[in-house]
């Protein structure tokens, strides 16, 4: 405080308090953070189990960072663009390499032949195996082969798919692309249902002339010498022998193209699945309905008959329970009951088939013993009632059969019969391979994994097991499909990343621009992060799987912080499964607002002339903008926003008075530049908000004087640097130390209308920012002094004021 003595005379002195002011209520040096930003604008295969297996990366997606095995919140949608939030940033992201070797799509595709079976693979193509005798094997010829061969698709087949299998004894039948219905091999009894009675080596087109002409076919049964077709409205065919009205008909007359079954004694209920077996045939209905009709040899229709047959369907009944799904291959049938609690079987029972506890045929339903293994809440997914056995898939994921085990049907290691369930020995099955559909012929089963794996077991005379031998299996054996699983640390992998540039995509990137990512790229591995190798897991924010994929198979993560950037698969990978691999990245801000592509390439020196067969996708993301950044910051590095400076009191005197305040100081307020936009050089300069015609104004009152005159009566105000420091620290987003060279303070100035300083002075400034992209700078203890005209009103007056920085 300043006194006059000239004013002692005055009995009551009065004080005038000025404050230079920064935001708040009042608004004074308001807008701290006008940014002016500046912008500126990316086939071979792998050994596996002794054979090739081609990969391909398929699938991607970008997180933010976490420092645990699951990364942070996605910052796109599965392979899309990520646009990351600053340069320099750390990201996550997912990348997803698939095995494409063929792999069985469902086990509902997997026929359940006399002697051979067919299934359908990824490639939407079937494929046989087994005895080949008739052209049962669709494969052209008539040999028989103990693995998966494809059928023969130049003829009828030529441009279709297959959507669904079914095979009969010495027969199979397809549904193809177009809803018809194709059939091959033995053709005798009209089975192929082509007007002939002639044996087909290759797929031959069931007539469309007759009864079936525009049907939709949706699904098809096949029986020892006779099939069934359902179509979109719930209507049945059949075709082929007819001795004991399988057909269903009203007659016994054989057809070799398809006739409509009769569909009076249904009362308009709707069919929703059909079976065929040996010389009967059954439907179930919408309403939990069974209808069966042909021979009642052996209680094959369950109605009670004990002779003769039933060339029309009749109902067949449950004790009022309603029927679930239905199963029938041979002399027997099987259902499931409503709520998969129970399970009723009917017809021959010689081996103990029915699961009775007996081997008395039963002529109409028996309840089935599988109490048992229904404890604790299990119920049953899956029924296939075989040829003299019978096995259910329950919610467990187990496998259960009961009947003939003489040829290892029961899958239990042993040969003997059993007339109550016994459990399928899957030592192959874990918590991550289980059981998810089964399928049986004549003297053996299958059952298919949620890993695409197929196993077989039982008789294999005929090599129907398709595992190269001909040798009986009384547990599973697997299945020996095109496709080979890729064995723990068979593929060793590397990331490598291209600046995008003019290429239209990724794929178009010149092969020359690609670069490993490592710690001296600019784009590297994050030094923040979980460790290298880190097992991950699957999340519900994982990529996407892409149509025809069985599922995924999380690797592990990846951040290197050593000069080997390669990688392994540390899981193996099944046919048709996506191995998905975590890279904990870091961008290092080098280029802004710049797109970049990734991609996953075989390591050509572990394994010559090997790489990543296919890019169905790349990821890419785009680096940020980045920014010119100025904040007040405390010593703990927190913002401080809109700070107010408060000059020391004055009293009021007939002589101008000089007070002062600190714009800067070294602890609670600092002025902070980060720049991140551009290499050039920066500024920042103080200026009144209200340009250079603004004046202190008095709060609450009228008065005000001016803060840029050019003489002490008028008033001014000075900007002091004496004690002013500039201070910076750590590493730049190029990983150089951060130095204050170039970096200047301002010069001592007062602000004065009518010339450069009218309202504008420089605070700091850098001459270029070359290799400082990233730093943060601290402008501290800046001093300010106002002058106050003579005879100023007392009171309080505000000035607000801004901070801009300027790209220069």
């Amino acid at each position: 405080m300043i006194k006059n003595k000239k004013l002692l005379l005055i009995k009551n002195r009065r004080r005038t308090a000025y404050y230079f002011t920064f935001g708040g209520i009042i608004a004074v040096f308001a807008v701290m953070g006008f940014i002016f930003a500046t912008s500126q604008q990316s086939h071979a295969t792998i050994p596996a189990g002794g054979k090739q297996n081609e990969i391909g990366q398929v699938s991607y997606r970008f997180y933010s960072p976490s420092n645990s095995a699951n990364p942070g919140a996605p910052l796109a949608g599965t392979n899309t663009q990520a646009i990351l939030s600053k340069p320099g940033a750390d990201f996550r992201l997912r990348v997803g390499v698939q095995n494409k070797g063929l792999f069985t799509k469902s086990l509902a595709a997997v026929g359940e032949g006399h002697n051979h079976g067919c299934a359908i693979l990824s490639d939407n193509k079937a494929y046989c195996w087994g005895e080949g005798a008739w052209g049962a094997l669709g494969t052209n010829s008539t040999s028989d082969s103990s693995t998966p061969t494809p059928i023969y698709t130049d003829g009828d087949l030529s441009g279709k798919t297959i959507k669904q299998i079914a095979t009969g004894d010495w027969h199979s039948c397809a549904i193809v692309s177009d809803n018809r219905v194709y059939c091959w091999g033995y053709g005798s009894n009209g089975e192929l249902g082509n007007g002939t009675y002639n044996q087909a080596n290759a797929p031959v087109a069931v007539s469309t002339s007759g009864v079936m002409s525009g049907k939709n076919i949706t699904q098809i049964a096949t029986g020892f010498n006779h099939n069934c077709a359902l179509d979109s409205d719930g209507k049945i065919y059949c075709w082929g022998q007819n001795a004991y009205g399988e057909l269903g008909n009203n007659s016994t007359t054989i057809s070799n193209v398809p006739v409509a079954t009769s569909m009076n004694e249904f009362g308009g209920r709707r069919v929703k699945q059909i079976i065929a077996g040996f010389f009967y045939s059954c439907a179930l209905t919408t309403d939990g309905s069974v209808f069966c009709w042909g021979t009642t040899e052996n209680g094959r229709i369950g109605a009670g008959q004990t002779s003769g047959y039933s060339a029309r369907p009749v109902q067949i009944s449950f004790g009022g329970k309603k029927v679930e799904s239905i199963s029938g291959h041979a002399t027997h049938a099987c259902a499931v009951i409503s709520g998969s609690q129970g399970l009723y079987c009917w017809g021959k029972n010689n081996r103990g088939q029915i699961g009775n506890g007996s081997t008395t045929d039963s002529y109409a339903p028996s309840p089935a013993s599988v109490s048992g293994i229904l404890g604790g809440g299990k119920t049953i997914r899956q029924v296939k009632a075989n040829y003299e056995h019978t096995c259910v898939l329950i919610s467990s994921g187990d496998v259960y059969c009961w009947g003939a085990g003489d040829k290892g049907q029961l899958g239990n290691g042993s040969t003997s019969d059993s007339t109550s369930p016994v459990k399928v020995n899957m030592l192959s099955i874990t918590a991550d391979n289980t059981i998810s559909d089964i399928a049986s012929g004549s003297n053996y089963s299958c059952a298919l994994t949620t890993r695409g794996y197929v196993y077989c077991w039982g008789e294999n005379s005929h090599y129907q097991l398709g595992n190269g031998s001909s040798s009986n299996a009384l547990t599973p054996t697997s299945l020996s499909t095109p496709g080979r699983t890729i064995g723990d640390s068979a593929i060793k992998l590397r990331a490598e990343y291209a600046k995008k540039g003019s290429a239209v995509t990724c794929s178009a990137v010149n092969g020359a621009a690609w670069r490993a990512i490592n710690g001296a790229a600019k784009l590297r591995y994050a030094t923040n992060g979980p460790a290298d190798g880190t097992a991950i897991t699957k999340i519900s924010d994982d990529p996407a799987l892409p149509d025809n994929t069985v599922g995924t198979r999380p690797q592990t993560i990846v951040r290197k912080n050593s000069p080997w950037t390669t990688f392994v698969n540390t899981q193996d990978i099944a046919a048709g499964e996506v191995g998905v691999w975590d890279l904990v990245l870091a961008d290092r801000g080098l280029d802004r607002n710049e797109n970049y592509c990734v991609r996953l390439v075989t390591d050509t020196t572990a394994a010559p002339g090997t790489s990543v067969d296919t890019y169905d996708v790349y990821p890419e993301f785009k680096t940020a903008p980045g920014s010119l950044d100025l904040r007040f910051a405390n010593s703990a590095g927190t913002t401080v926003v809109n700070p107010t400076a408060r000059f020391a009191d004055a009293t009021t005197s007939r002589n101008s008075v000089i007070t002062g305040a600190s714009l800067s100081d070294s602890n609670s307020k600092q002025i902070e530049v980060v720049n991140t936009q551009t290499d050039a050089g920066w500024s920042v300069v103080l200026s009144a908000s209200n340009g250079s015609t603004a004046r202190w104004q008095q709060s609450g009152g009228t008065k005000s004087y001016m803060f840029n005159g050019n003489s002490d009566t008028q008033g001014f105000l000075s900007v002091k640097f004496a004690a002013a420091s500039v201070i910076t620290s750590g590493n730049s987003l190029s990983g150089s130390s951060c130095n204050t060279s170039g970096v200047q303070k301002g010069s001592d100035l007062q602000f004065q209308a009518g010339g450069a300083n009218a309202n504008s002075i420089t605070l700091m400034s850098s001459s270029s920012s070359t290799g400082q992209l990233g730093c943060a700078f601290l402008l501290r203890n800046v001093g300010l002094h106002p002058t106050i005209p003579a005879y100023q009103s007392p009171g309080v007056y505000n000035l607000p004021m801004t901070l801009t920085v300027t790209a220069q």
